[in-house]
C-alpha cells in the first residue's frame, strides 16, 4: 500500500523546492491535482492559499480526503471523478482560468494509465501552464518510477506520441536520486507551450531535456 510516502511529494525535499521555485518564478494562479489519494500533497498545495482543484476516483480515499479537508480549507474544490472527465469539465467551465495553472498528475495506478489523455486535454486548453508528473522515469538516474509491464512504464517512450505531436518542452530534476530525500520517486515537468518552456529554462532546480537527441 502506498500510504503517504513520508509526506508531501513522497517526502522529497528537492521536489518541494522545484514546486516552490515554479510558484516563485512563474505567474501560476491555480493548482489542479489528479489523484488526491489521502491528501498528503494536497495539504501542501492548500498551504499556498491558491485555489486547489483535486479529484480522486476511489470512493474510500475520496471520503477520507473530504472529511479531512472541507471543514478547514476554503480554497479546495474536491471531486470524485475520473481524472480525464475532471480535466474536461474544468476545460468546459467558462469561469475556470485557461492559463498559468500548475497541474500535478498522480492518478495513474496499475491498469489505468490516463497520462497521455490527461496531457492531450491540458495542452489543448491551457496556455502558459506547467505539468508535473509523479512516479516518472528520469533517464540516467536511480529514481524509482512506475512500471506496469510492456508499454505501461511511465517514461518518455510512453509519452512519445503526445510529446511529438504537441512539441512539449521537457524538464527533469537538476539532481539525481542521491540528492533527493524521502521515497526518491522520479518526476518530469512539462510545459504546455514553448513560451512557458523558455521560462522553465531559467529555473535552477530543473534541467532541460534535449528532445532533438531523443527524437533522433
Amino acid at each position: 500500500m502506498k500510504a503517504s510516502w513520508g509526506g508531501p511529494f513522497n517526502g522529497q525535499d528537492f521536489r518541494k523546492k522545484i514546486f516552490f521555485d515554479l510558484l516563485d518564478n512563474l505567474s501560476l494562479n491555480t493548482i489542479v491535482e489528479t489523484g488526491t489519494y489521502q491528501g498528503t500533497t494536497t495539504a501542501l498545495f492548500l498551504s499556498t492559499s491558491l485555489p486547489v482543484y483535486s479529484t480522486e476516483s476511489h470512493h474510500r480515499y475520496y471520503g477520507y480526503s473530504l472529511t479531512r479537508f472541507l471543514t478547514k480549507w476554503q480554497n479546495l474544490r474536491l471531486y470524485r471523478m475520473d481524472s480525464r472527465d475532471f480535466l474536461r469539465s474544468l476545460a468546459a467551465a467558462t469561469s475556470f482560468p485557461k492559463q498559468n495553472i500548475f497541474f500535478y498528475l498522480d492518478a495513474h495506478w496499475e491498469n489505468d494509465l490516463p497520462l497521455r489523455e490527461e496531457i492531450e486535454i491540458i495542452v489543448s486548453y491551457w496556455r502558459q501552464s506547467v505539468i508535473m508528473i509523479d512516479d516518472f522515469c528520469v533517464p540516467g538516474t536511480d529514481y524509482e518510477y512506475d512500471n506496469y509491464g510492456e508499454g505501461k512504464a511511465l517514461n518518455l517512450d510512453y509519452l512519445y506520441p503526445v510529446i511529438v505531436k504537441n512539441l512539449i518542452p521537457i524538464f527533469f530534476p537538476a539532481v539525481g536520486a542521491d540528492g533527493e530525500t524521502g521515497a526518491k520517486r522520479g518526476a518530469v515537468v512539462l510545459g504546455t507551450d514553448c513560451d512557458i518552456g523558455s521560462k522553465l529554462e531559467h529555473i535552477a532546480t530543473l534541467k532541460k531535456f534535449n528532445q532533438e537527441i531523443y527524437m533522433g
